[in-house]
């Protein structure tokens, strides 16, 4: 074939271009900067902090402005639709165009990586812009539980796109209703859901220097990394895609932690839920992607289990004394549950639908 006529997103995956691992260290330096950044800029917003009211509890949202100013939700909203639909149509291209991509990644960068690279980074500069001037995010218009929702989305979709590879528990694969079938219709759907779900959540937050949203904001930068990197090896790589799901985890216990801290009357400990939580899933599911000796295993469930014995000994035995009683209600357990259970309900949604379809096609 004459390479010299053949567009870009038909030349052979193995060429020696190393490219899309530059993008990737570039990215994450650009993630460790431009969180920076946020934090430089951050005094600048101080007096508009000093303006917002109390910490009412998990069910509110703190930064947001107490009284809702339309132009500004609109140009707001204007910003995040203009940055939702440019990706979603840049993933729409992708798909129609990229088709050689789907069965064997790049180590290049393919058109729809430059494009969303490049959109990414413009629309993260203009909400950090948009913060100094206007400040409010999405929350102003939205609930918090949104947000949250949207990321859990994420991780269960992730479960079930991830399930061919390290099964549901300990490395063992479910069957119905995840069955291969189902897997491929969330790997070749996910792009448009997970899509939504970060840039919904990069919106709905206002770029502040407080720590919360620092470590978030970074956690975002990391997963339009990922999104950006889509075809590509490094989108496919094992141990970036556990950093990817566990990071959250880091997010959430670092966010506990530091509420607990400021404001202990309105927001209870919960960092051993998270922290136990998400450590769960890394034990029993994640880890399951990497081919390593069982003993390597055996010393991660050591350390897993006696983490959890420490946080819930009494503090005359040298544990943390988090309570009998919160182990007896299984908190460890919760985040594992509502994660499994959703990727069992995903998967039997589309199972359904698949059978279904097959059945009127007959």
């Amino acid at each position: 074939m004459d390479e010299s006529n053949t567009k870009p997103e038909e030349l052979d995956t193995k060429q020696d271009s190393r490219t899309a691992y530059y993008a990737w260290i570039g990215s994450l330096l650009f993630a460790i900067v431009f969180t920076f950044i946020i934090w430089a800029l951050g005094p600048f917003l101080d007096p508009v902090l000093a303006t917002l009211g109390p910490d009412l509890g998990a069910s509110w949202y703190f930064w947001k402005l107490p009284a809702r100013d339309f132009m500004v939700m609109l140009v707001v909203w204007s910003f995040y639709l203009s940055h939702q639909f440019a990706i979603w149509g840049a993933i729409y291209w992708a798909q129609k165009n990229l088709k050689i991509y789907r069965t064997q990644p790049t180590r290049g960068l393919t058109r729809y990586n430059w494009a969303t690279i490049l959109i990414n980074v413009a629309f993260i500069i203009l909400h950090l812009i948009q913060t100094q001037i206007w400040f409010d995010g999405l929350a102003q218009d939205v609930p918090i539980w949104t947000s949250q929702g949207s990321v859990i989305v994420m991780l269960v979709i992730i479960l079930i796109i991830e399930h061919p590879r390290r099964g549901l528990f300990m490395g063992r694969k479910m069957g119905k209703p995840i069955t291969a079938q189902v897997s491929g219709f969330f790997r070749r759907n996910h792009p448009y859901i997970i899509a939504w779900a970060l840039v919904y959540t990069f919106w709905f937050h206002p770029m502040t220097y407080d720590p919360q949203l620092l470590t978030g904001f970074f956690y975002m930068f990391l997963l339009f990394t990922q999104l950006s990197l889509a075809y590509t090896v490094v989108h496919l790589n094992r141990g970036w895609i556990v950093l990817l799901e566990s990071f959250v985890g880091v997010h959430a216990f670092f966010v506990a932690v530091y509420n607990t801290i400021m404001s202990p009357s309105t927001s209870p400990d919960m960092w051993p839920m998270f922290a136990s939580g998400f450590a769960f899933m890394f034990v029993f599911t994640y880890m399951y992607i990497f081919k390593v000796r069982r003993e390597y295993r055996w010393i991660v469930f050591a350390l897993y289990f006696g983490a959890l014995a420490w946080i819930y000994l009494p503090t005359e035995f040298g544990g943390y004394g988090r309570g009998f009683s919160y182990l007896m209600r299984l908190e460890f357990l919760w985040i594992p549950i509502i994660l499994y259970l959703l990727a069992i309900v995903f998967a039997s949604i589309v199972y359904i639908y698949q059978k279904q379809r097959g059945r009127a096609a007959e």
